[in-house]
């Protein structure tokens, strides 16, 4: 019955991602997963449409494709060389067809030579024998439990790191122990920090022989798809290092420790460059199966010194600063002293789990010396704790730092970097489709545009864009983006004779020229794996955006300009005309990239079959935002059997305040009777143009003869003199309002406004004075009644009916 249910979920899961990618070139599956560096070596691509394979896409340098076939339409084999000096661990590849490109999968990179999981191996009594230092490529199906044999000296130690999550094609939760041949459990791994759900387990064998190491998933699923890497072999796997950073060019001092617990001192040379560094331990020869992140910052470096419990003996230092440190057991507290200067502003941020993958849950405490607690944080939108702080006073200042669940080892490391507010920009990308990181494939002779989102810190400033060495004709067009404009609708351009191709392309944002000097690149979070409430488990950050040339479409679209503005209170129609290829007869599906704030734009219009031409509904609420903005229609539909994308060039929508303004009062009357609803009007700009006002929404029974009204400048009140049926519903109806249009050459500008009232009475027995013919109705020159004589009306009416 488990298995059964555990193979219905796989089933449902892969279904699923499917359905996500059905329009794109799938990868479903490397194999292998990965490879020794130095090697040349095979790899078997497995999807859907990789027919029209192009090429390899590699996020990370140190691949070399040296063949690639495509052998069907949902096998692609590729001969690769791996460079000697390639960073063991993850990396990231997408792979390009003259269509579109692929979804991205990791691969490893390993220094260790391969081997592969031989079944069966899933008896205890019948391990299949492996070497140690030898990394493992292997599958856990439903239930399945893989056992390998390993020999071992007396006292020899043994490093395991399996990679099963991080591939990124399954949620599978890797489980990995070590056991003697009575089938005790000598040591066990399920969830290490460091590699996220995966596994770091650690062993030095007591005696000389032969020991077992068991690999499953932890609650005994698995399929097809949870393929796994074990790197098994006594290699140095550091879980901590201190300091967890330094200055770009510096050499570190550092400490060391390793999963077997031991430590050793060894200095590092860090990059020029600042940023995050994948630092890989290597000793005796060996080199660890991943890297070690280590932040690489302009800032000087302070050491915990224990003890620090005497808070008058800790020496004050100047910020900006990073404290390095570890929580060495549990209910460990550490404390630093800084200087600081009434009203500076200072960010206080600890890296732990993030960047150090260190098991640390902060909490992190700002004190003045001799006085009291000023600050304290958790986490702030993160694993780890961050702090703004305004200085109250020039003074001296502690900074405490602990486990949330005041737990603490050797490998509990952290890092406090505190310095002041910088500005800072960061690109991300909106996705079209949910849950799928975006690439943009324009089509010769077309264009696609995408939807960016800036995020300033500390600064404000207008931005441009621009690309790094784009691909051969392609041409990056967009809007400038004002300083109070967070998004940037991008346009990119390929030349009808742009050769197919596709890139990792760098996107900049920056200030202008006397700006603030500030400049961002793109950050794109692409989920691989999601948990429940489609939690982001594990996925892969770009910093670079996937662009390719593909092959003409068979369409294109065009929006019309539009001639009149769009107004607050307001409705437009955006006119797309579709230019179709002769014979292409498919349906198009339209949608807007980004809308002005305030203004909706309908996202279920199709242009049909038969069809070349469709009109959005365009609304503007009374806030909307008012200025010229940049709009473009982006276009779906079948071809070369998938759904692809097109934009339209970018057209201007003004959008203006709304012309009138409209009072609505309530109106009473009597079920066969008569009334005139009124409304005052003003008038906020001149309006230019053939002015009508419509009085819309009365409800069922009541009816006016004449509806509409022409606008003159000495017009201030609207009246509409209306006929209600015996038949009709008593009530209050709150459904009146009136359409005003504004006619000029280029189009009509259109303007909603309400809601007013109308009550309707049952007649009363004793009326004072007889209701008037409903065929004879006050015409619109009459005085109609006011809103108070409309009041006494119905009271008088109200009394008169009551015995």
């Amino acid at each position: 019955m488990r298995s059964w249910i555990l193979a219905t979920v796989a089933a449902i899961v892969a279904a699923m991602a499917s359905s996500t990618y059905a329009d794109l070139p799938t990868i479903t599956q490397l194999d292998p997963p990965g490879f020794q560096r130095g090697t040349e070596c095979l790899l078997v691509i497995s999807g859907a449409r990789l027919d029209d394979t192009t090429q390899l896409l590699f996020y990370d340098p140190g691949v070399e494709v040296i063949e690639l076939k495509a052998e069907s339409g949902s096998k692609v084999v590729a001969r690769l060389r791996i460079a000697a000096d390639n960073l063991p661990g993850l990396h990231a590849m997408r792979l390009a067809t003259a269509t579109g490109v692929s979804n991205l999968r990791y691969f490893g990179v390993s220094p260790l030579p391969e081997a592969t999981e031989v079944e069966p191996n899933s008896d205890f009594a019948t391990p299949q024998p492996i070497d140690l230092n030898t990394t493992i490529n292997g599958v856990i199906k439903t239930e399945d439990v893989d056992y390998y044999q390993v020999e071992l000296a007396k006292g020899q130690k043994v490093n395991i790191e399996v990679e099963g999550l991080r591939l990124g094609t399954e949620f599978f939760d890797p489980f990995v122990a070590i056991l003697d041949l009575q089938r005790f459990e000598l040591a066990r791994s399920d969830d290490a920090p460091l590699v996220q759900q995966d596994c770091v387990c650690s062993f030095i064998a007591p005696e000389a022989g032969k020991y077992i190491v068991e690999v499953r998933e932890s609650s005994f699923g698995g399929n097809d798809r949870c393929q796994y890497r074990m790197h098994i072999g006594d290699f140095p796997r550091p879980l901590s290092i201190t300091p967890s950073g330094g200055r770009p060019g510096e050499k570190i001092a550092a400490t060391i420790v390793d999963a077997s617990g031991e430590r050793w001192q060894e200095t590092i040379q860090l990059p020029d460059q600042a940023g995050d560094f994948p630092f890989v331990a290597t000793r005796d020869g060996k080199s660890a199966p991943s890297p070690n992140l280590l932040r690489v910052v302009d800032l000087p470096n302070i050491i915990e010194s224990e003890p620090d419990s005497d808070h008058a003996a800790l020496v004050a230092v100047d910020c900006p600063v990073a404290f390095n440190g570890v929580l060495q057991s549990p209910g460990d507290v550490d404390w630093f002293k800084i200087k600081a200067k009434k009203d500076q502003q200072l960010e206080l941020e600890v890296f732990a789990r993030r960047v150090l993958r260190s098991p640390v849950d902060s909490w992190l405490e700002i004190h003045k010396v001799g006085g009291g607690r000023l600050a304290t944080n958790d986490d702030a939108g993160s694993p780890d704790s961050l702090q703004a702080f305004k200085v109250p006073e020039d003074g001296e200042y502690l900074v405490a730092v602990r486990d949330q669940l005041n737990e603490g080892s050797p490998n509990h490391a952290y890092r406090i970097e505190i310095r002041s507010p910088e500005p800072s920009l960061r690109l991300t990308i909106d996705e079209l489709q949910r849950y799928v990181s975006q690439t943009v494939e324009v089509p010769r002779g077309g264009q696609m545009a995408v939807l960016l989102r800036a995020a300033r810190k500390n600064f404000s400033g207008d931005l441009i864009l621009r690309m790094e060495d784009p691909l051969p004709g392609i041409e990056l067009t967009t809007p400038s983006v004002p300083a109070n404009a967070s998004y940037i609708p991008m346009m990119i351009k390929a030349a009808a004779d742009a050769p197919i191709g596709a890139q990792l392309a760098t996107l900049i944002a920056e200030t202008p020229p006397g700006g603030a000097g500030v400049a961002g690149k793109l950050d794109q979070r692409t989920m691989l794996v999601r948990g429940q409430n489609n939690r982001d488990m594990w996925g892969h950050d770009a910093q670079r955006l996937t662009l390719a040339v593909t092959k003409e479409l068979p369409f294109s679209i065009e929006v019309v300009q539009p001639q009149v503005p769009l107004v607050r209170d307001g409705t437009a129609e955006f006119i797309v005309k579709a230019h179709r290829h002769e014979g292409y007869n498919e349906r198009i599906y339209l949608r807007s990239l980004v809308n002005p704030g305030g203004v909706s734009v309908s996202g279920s219009i199709r242009i049909e079959p038969d069809q070349t031409e469709a009109r959005i509904p365009v609304t503007a609420n009374s806030k909307a935002a008012i200025g010229s903005f940049p709009i473009t229609v982006l276009a779906r539909a079948k071809s070369m059997n998938a759904n692809v994308w097109v934009a339209s060039e970018f057209v201007t929508q003004d959008v203006a305040d709304s012309f009138f303004d409209f009072k609505f009062g309530k109106t009473v009357a009597e079920l066969g009777g008569s009334g005139v609803i009124a409304v005052g009007l003003e008038v906020k700009a001149p309006p230019e143009g053939d002015v009508q006002f419509e009085l819309v929404g009365l409800p069922a029974g009541v009816t006016c003869e004449h509806p509409t009204v022409k606008w003159t400048p000495e017009l201030q009140q609207l009246s509409y003199p209306i006929a209600i049926a015996a038949d009709a519903r008593a009530g209050l109806f709150k459904t009146i309002y009136i359409k005003a249009s504004i006619t000029r050459p280029g189009g009509v500008i259109m303007q909603n406004a309400g809601q007013g009232q109308l009550q309707l009475s049952p007649p009363m027995a004793n009326s004072v004075a007889a209701a008037p013919a409903a065929s004879a109705p006050a015409t619109a020159t009459e005085k109609p009644l006011s809103r108070l004589e409309q009041l006494r009306q119905a009271k008088l009416l109200l009394q008169e009916s009551q015995p």
